[in-house]
């Protein structure tokens, strides 16, 4: 017997957990889908400003935090110049974070079943057929918060010409257990094209381990053993890596929200922020927008709801993904990039709308750092 569902959400990560959340709340029959088994691991730094709270609409309890609080953040810059300013970051595994949210959309009445994978999906008459990989099932509304690993299906499914046979980005992490000079406190951040030509590179603590990465989309295993060679050296690091874990996309598209009843959010719709280097906090505004957009559609359709409620946070993104860009150029762009008076003028602006998002709703919040 075929089971039937007003949305079917695909992927319990931020963005799927939080819109299935808010659509169960509003009375929609949700179910939310989770290919892995849970709590499942996500390639991901799990650092956030605390504004990621008032996104999720709840405060994080903290036994879902990591033991290890950071509060500093330093840059280093092509020429190895060093900045460094204190900050409060929300540390935690993506696998208890993401976990809790997968609890937060049950206990608001939305059905959840991980290891249960989707499959495929058509159009029949005005609803959708989903088929997973247990059943079939018929649903008004299909959300793909899926991502955009080699295993996602609703961006691919939609626009398969996007994909390439070409892996177009990269992120590793090594896992260290041992000593380093490295305070528990602190994250670092590295800007070098030799350590990474996408992003840039990171090194701070997870409880008692040591996270090494970086992302590349040319040669991420030459990246990540340069900079794992000079951190070792810098940080007098010793021990030995204990767990090592890679993520992977071939998607050549850019931001995409969706078509008909099919809607994107998150990684999956491509709200990724290179030069931020997170996507965290937009999947979590994306998540909400997307309910929005189906709950608040009357007499227009939920995709052009979306696309008209999400203007904003797709505007931003756009203007960064350019910047990030240019300043990846060469080291001289990069470098100037991180400039002081630009470091200056970011924190200003950091200020504002910081002071500026505590009056906003979660969903016209403005992405932090600006």
């Amino acid at each position: 017997m075929t089971q039937n569902y007003d949305v079917v959400v695909a992927g319990g990560g931020i963005a799927g957990s939080i819109a299935a959340k808010l659509l169960a709340e509003t009375g929609y029959d949700t179910l939310l889908l989770e290919a892995c088994k849970t709590p499942r691991n996500k390639v991901c730094s799990g650092v956030q400003l605390p504004y990621m709270e008032k996104l999720v609409g709840k405060k994080i309890p903290k036994n879902k935090l990591c033991k290890n609080e950071l509060n500093n953040i330093a840059i280093t810059t092509p020429s190895g110049r060093r900045i460094s300013g204190k900050f409060k970051l929300l540390n935690y595994w993506r696998s208890d974070f993401d976990d809790w949210l997968n609890s937060l959309a049950i206990d608001s009445g939305a059905d959840f079943r991980n290891e249960e994978k989707l499959i495929d999906f058509r159009d029949n008459d005005r609803c959708l057929i989903v088929e997973t990989s247990k059943e079939k099932i018929k649903t008004r509304f299909l959300i793909g918060a899926d991502g955009l690993s080699p295993t996602s299906i609703v961006r691919r499914k939609l626009r398969p010409a996007e994909f390439s046979r070409k892996v177009t980005g990269t992120a590793i992490n090594f896992y260290y257990k041992g000593t380093s000079e490295l305070p528990k406190n602190s994250l670092e951040l590295f800007y070098r094209r030799n350590f990474s030509d996408l992003m840039y590179s990171w090194l701070y603590y997870k409880d008692d381990l040591l996270v090494i990465g970086t992302s590349s989309k040319e040669d991420p295993l030459r990246s990540i053993n340069e900079f794992y060679k000079y951190v070792h050296k810098r940080y007098s690091i010793k021990g030995e890596v204990v767990r090592k874990e890679g993520y992977t996309t071939s998607c050549l598209g850019g931001i995409f929200l969706g078509s008909g009843n099919v809607l994107l959010a998150g990684d999956a719709a491509g709200l990724l922020d290179l030069y931020r280097g997170t996507g965290m906090d937009s999947a979590a505004i994306s998540g909400r927008i997307v309910a929005k957009s189906i709950i608040d559609s009357n007499e227009k359709t939920p995709i052009d709801v979306y696309h008209e409620k999400i203007s904003k946070l797709v505007k931003q993104l756009k203007k960064n993904n350019k910047k990030q860009q240019l300043r990846y150029d060469n080291d001289e762009g990069l470098e100037n990039s991180l400039k002081w008076d630009k470091i200056l003028l970011a924190q200003a602006k950091m200020s504002y709308f910081t002071i500026l998002n505590k009056f906003q709703p979660p969903e016209k919040m403005s992405l932090l750092p600006p």
